[in-house]
């Protein structure tokens, strides 16, 4: 609705500026601006790892409540850099909690840096203790079937904050600080949904990029029944690995290979409802 500020790579969104003026004229523009430098350091971490291991950075936003990096395309292309850079944002702000702790900066500041790490090790998407979770997952099963799970954890913890945001609301009769943080939880499992779906259609997409990128010594086996409808494999596609799928008979006999592309073709050729065991019959020339 409102059209963000804009300085080179730094993006300051209105809604802030009310925000501002409350601070000070309820005088809490102190706690505010130390909130905010605290959130900034956490994602200057992101940053700084994404960019050491070659991921451009797209922009920096300041939002009502923090500050966000968004990096250049979709997703982190190498699961292991993803970990790293998730990782990055929480291991500052602990690292910060301790230096303010020893070094008697201020019991407010330790706690905003502590209160940031504890809250993104949530594993909960778009956190970043459920981007750790997706990626160490998807080395594991492939982006499908961790992004569905990872989202799973997501709505469980949304869920559980929702109960114990409610209680501590209840008890505090003012803190609703638990019940903001389900609620972004909740909002943001439709963006990600829509995200997961759009890069895995993209990826399906650009099947014959992956070789030329270098992930042929990244490739796996995917076997699948004759009986079973061959788009069923799609479930088990990932952007970081190239896949050869083996059709196997009643008696466990491989009857024929295909690579992903071939079974992306003939899906697109033959129909959505082919089953396995006939699209391997015309997956050679």
């Amino acid at each position: 609705m409102f059209r963000p500020i804009k300085f080179k790579s730094i993006e300051l969104q209105p809604t802030v500026l009310p925000l501002l003026l409350f601070a000070f004229l309820f005088r809490f523009a102190q706690y505010l601006a130390l909130s905010y430098a605290a959130a900034l350091a956490h994602e200057l971490a992101h940053a700084a790892v994404a960019a050491a291991l070659g991921v451009r950075i797209e922009k920096i936003e300041i939002l009502p409540f923090g500050v966000t990096v968004k990096l250049r395309g979709a997703y982190v292309k190498r699961p292991i850099h993803e970990i790293a850079i998730a990782l990055a944002g929480p291991l500052c702000s602990i690292a910060l909690a301790v230096l303010c702790r020893r070094l008697r900066f201020g019991e407010f500041l330790f706690a905003a840096n502590l209160a940031i790490a504890l809250m993104n090790l949530v594993p909960a998407l778009p956190l970043d203790g459920g981007r750790v979770l997706r990626a160490a997952l998807t080395e594991r099963w492939g982006y499908v079937k961790a992004f569905n799970f990872t989202m799973k954890i997501t709505r469980l913890c949304a869920a559980a904050l929702s109960v114990a945001g409610a209680a501590l609301l209840v008890y505090s009769k003012f803190n609703f600080s638990i019940l903001l943080i389900s609620a972004f939880l909740l909002v943001n499992t439709f963006a990600e949904q829509r995200g997961g779906t759009h890069i895995m259609m993209n990826e399906i997409l650009r099947s014959r990029e992956k070789l030329s990128r270098g992930c042929a010594e990244r490739s796996g086996v995917i076997a699948i029944s004759a009986d079973e409808p061959a788009r069923k494999a799609l479930k088990l596609l990932s952007y970081n690995r190239y896949y050869i799928v083996n059709v196997v008979d009643k008696n466990m006999r491989s009857i024929g290979t295909m690579t992903e592309t071939e079974l992306i073709e003939k899906l697109v050729g033959m129909g959505i409802r082919t089953k396995a065991g006939k699209m391997v019959d015309f997956s050679r020339p």
